[in-house]
């Protein structure tokens, strides 16, 4: 039983090693190739997923008990540690923000932001067509995509700090709950995992933080794997409903969190959860801003606008810039079936796209009916996410490098959130 424990911690973290050097290096560094590299991301992600059912079927979980004096000064150090870390990591993020002032040289993604809290404290429709930048640009932005940078206009702060605040937000959140982690060596190093997934990113990718919000929906996404280990259904509501009016990657798997839920009997759980989000969702989109103007749902058609031109933008070599980044499986689509046009071809990738992930919870909330006596609920629910996020991730059609962070910084909570749990009693096979 100890020795599952060891080894399956072991192959977590060295499937978490191999997310991040396939996002941050070997494609970068030529080692691997655009196919290669994808793959590789593509596996190590689902089997993280997998190795953390495997490490948690047929047994009981608990919690460690709270800390001694000692384990507790420890775990105050390590928060402090973190703390520090945040900080000290604010001078080079500032630094960076500093030299690089204007984000539309990268993207129109903060500045139509910007636009849209102006307008709001004007009294102003926000979701109005945008021609500041010498065209119509119809807002798909859902409202915690934005919202949360009405902070940044009420202080008058460079906008780029909100992702870094909420991300923040989430790694302390983390970071607190980790310090009930069994054993010293793993609790010790919870806070440079955080640290260092952030730090890994911002020398590699650093036009995630110039150009995207990502790190913000990554701090979303976060929060919510750390809700869903905690028996309070307002508290899954409300990240729920902060990463469905956000970035809705997860709407193809919430039907399986509900069936989950229903089936272990944690049906007031669900039911606030339901009710919390509906709530969210109708007084923070539909009363406000939907009602006002129900065609906005139709601008997320402009999605498909934005695939055809990074799937016609070609780089130096003559290929799709975006889809030769080392990320995800649109190369394969874009070279394989010649014989359909761009167009068809991106139609057939978002149809098996769907396919899939809809599968995917299909055929494992199947298995979970069968084995929901051999593992724990919460368990089920962080690894069929992880494994979902993989499929969702690796058939987008256009697989940004920014928006591959978020699989990243799910797969850092999740470990940290698993490695909480003590394996108490094993259960025979039956």
């Amino acid at each position: 039983m100890k020795n599952k424990a060891v080894i399956t911690n072991a192959l977590l973290l060295l499937f978490m090693a191999l997310e991040n050097l396939c996002l941050y290096y070997f494609n970068k560094q030529g080692i691997l190739t655009q196919g290669k590299n994808a793959i590789l991301l593509f596996l190590s992600s689902i089997l993280f997923g997998i190795i953390l059912l495997y490490r948690f079927y047929n047994t009981t979980i608990s919690i460690q008990a709270p800390a001694q004096q000692r384990g507790k000064k420890i775990s105050y150090a390590l928060v402090t540690l973190l703390v520090l870390g945040l900080i000290l990591m604010g001078i080079p993020y500032n630094t960076f923000l500093i030299e690089h002032p204007n984000p539309l040289l990268s993207s129109d993604i903060i500045p139509v932001i910007q636009i849209m809290c102006k307008r709001l404290f004007a009294g102003k429709y926000p979701y109005a067509i945008i021609s500041a930048f010498g065209y119509d640009e119809h807002v798909a932005y859902f409202p915690f995509h934005w919202l949360p940078f009405t902070l940044a206009e009420l202080l008058h702060i460079d906008y780029r700090w909100i992702p870094y605040l909420i991300w923040s937000i989430a790694a302390l959140w983390l970071c607190v709950r980790s310090m009930k982690i069994p054993g010293t060596a793993l609790k010790v190093a919870m806070p440079f995992i955080i640290l260092s997934s952030n730090y890994v990113l911002f020398c590699n990718n650093n036009s995630v933080i110039e150009a995207t919000v990502e790190l913000m929906i990554a701090g979303y996404y976060m929060m919510l794997m750390t809700a869903m280990n905690k028996r309070n259904g307002v508290l899954q509501g409300v990240f729920i409903s902060f990463c469905l009016l956000s970035r809705f990657s997860l709407v193809l798997w919430l039907p399986l969190y509900a069936y989950t839920l229903f089936i272990t009997h944690n049906r007031k759980q669900l039911y606030l959860s339901v009710a919390t989000a509906t709530a969210i969702v109708l007084f923070i989109f539909v009363i406000p801003f939907l009602s006002q103007d129900w065609s906005l749902l139709t601008a997320f058609k402009g999605y498909d606008s934005a695939a055809l031109f990074e799937w016609t933008r070609l780089n130096k070599d003559g290929k799709p810039l975006q889809l030769w980044k080392g990320t995800g499986f649109a190369y394969y689509f874009y070279t394989r079936f010649t014989g359909l046009d761009v167009a068809a071809r991106i139609k057939l990738l978002q149809h098996t796209h769907i396919i899939s992930c809809l599968l995917m919870t299909l055929i494992i909330g199947c298995w979970f009916w069968f084995k929901r006596k051999n593992i724990d609920y919460r368990i089920f629910l962080m690894g069929s996410f992880k494994i979902y996020l993989a499929i969702f991730l690796f058939l987008i059609q256009v697989p940004y490098e920014y928006l591959m962070c978020v699989g990243n910084f799910v797969t850092i909570a999740i470990f940290c959130e698993q490695a909480r749990y003590v394996r108490t009693v094993e259960y025979l096979n039956h």
